[in-house]
């Protein structure tokens, strides 16, 4: 979830994103029990990591030093995933400390609630830089990867899951295989591996996933593979919007433009620490409109808040620079 300091762009798609990410967090529905929560979980979290990977330019990434590239993501996200994470397990899952093995475990293997992204990312960006040489070389391996990379999905995100041995689902994160798709295809549109699609194509695709996806919800002769069709065609359509959608937003949104950057800009942060307090706040078991109303409560007084926070620690950043130099 790196930001960037020239182009706005991808620091106010990040704000947009983390708005639907805090808002999802504060239904008391389940994703099947809402249908809103339903509709956001039908492409929120692939937009996030298409638009990981979209940030990747894999002619530079494939000359980086291993040891540059761990210290600028540990200085990045890992490090503040680590604090959140022992602190997220102090006080929702202290079994986890009842040992070295059974803490790894929950830490790597199966992280709790949403501290998944980070490490899953983290994998992803290390497969990449370890296959960049024959990725930048070779049509061939870029097939053989996007080809794993699907399968990875259909393994692990859909029905086909029966085929994996239960003693690797009970143990590992789905996600960790399931998702590297999106990161992929992230890299692949920034890259031009995959082409960059018009609205011509777009448009059809995002309202086609919207429809499928509202039906499997409101009809019960959906299956679990209509399901998984509805989610992919809505996060594929969805996904690669975010190469137009980070162009729109270059120019600064009226009225809440400069809020959606400082959260895009701190959105790592924002990303961990905000179940502390949707968990706190969570919406009571009230009807769906009162609870898209609290929802919208909450997940506004977090921005605000953040936008706060950030600001006072960004001067207080400043004003330590200023009297660095000063003694310089």
């Amino acid at each position: 979830m790196s930001s960037t300091q020239h182009d706005p762009g991808p620091d106010q798609l990040k704000g947009i994103l983390m708005v639907l990410v805090i808002f999802g967090h504060t239904f008391w529905q389940g994703v099947g029990d809402s249908w809103t929560k339903w509709m956001i979980y039908g492409f929120h979290m692939p937009m996030f990591l298409f638009l990981s990977g979209y940030m990747i330019s894999m002619a530079r990434f494939g000359t980086r030093p291993w040891g540059e590239l761990l210290r600028h993501y540990w200085r990045r996200m890992l490090a503040a995933w680590l604090v959140v994470s022992v602190l997220w397990l102090v006080l929702q899952e202290p079994d986890a400390f009842d040992g070295v093995r059974s803490f790894l475990e929950v830490l790597l293997l199966r992280p709790s609630f949403h501290l998944w992204y980070v490490p899953m990312l983290f994998l992803g960006v290390l497969l990449l830089r370890l296959l960049a040489r024959p990725l930048n070389a070779s049509v061939a391996a870029r097939a053989a990867l996007a080809v794993a990379a699907v399968v990875g999905a259909l393994l692990f995100q859909t029905p086909l899951k029966e085929l994996v041995p239960a003693a690797v689902l009970d143990n590992v994160d789905a996600r960790y295989a399931g998702y590297f798709v999106w990161i992929l295809l992230g890299v692949a549109v920034r890259n031009g591996w995959f082409p960059r699609l018009g609205p011509w194509w777009l448009v059809p695709l995002v309202a086609v996933g919207l429809a499928a996806r509202s039906w499997v919800y409101t009809s019960d002769a959906a299956g679990p593979w209509w399901s998984v069709v509805a989610f992919t065609v809505l996060s594929l359509g969805a996904s690669l919007c975010v190469p137009a959608l980070r162009d729109a937003l270059r120019t600064p949104v009226p009225i809440v433009g400069e809020g959606l950057r400082t959260v895009g800009r701190h959105s790592l942060y924002v990303y961990l620490l905000h179940p502390f307090v949707t968990d706190a706040l969570h919406t009571p078991e009230v009807g769906w409109v009162r609870s898209m109303v609290l929802g919208a409560a909450v997940t506004v007084a977090i921005l605000v808040a953040s936008c706060l926070v950030a600001g006072v620690l960004e001067r207080f950043g400043a004003a330590r620079r200023r009297q660095y130099r000063g003694y310089a």
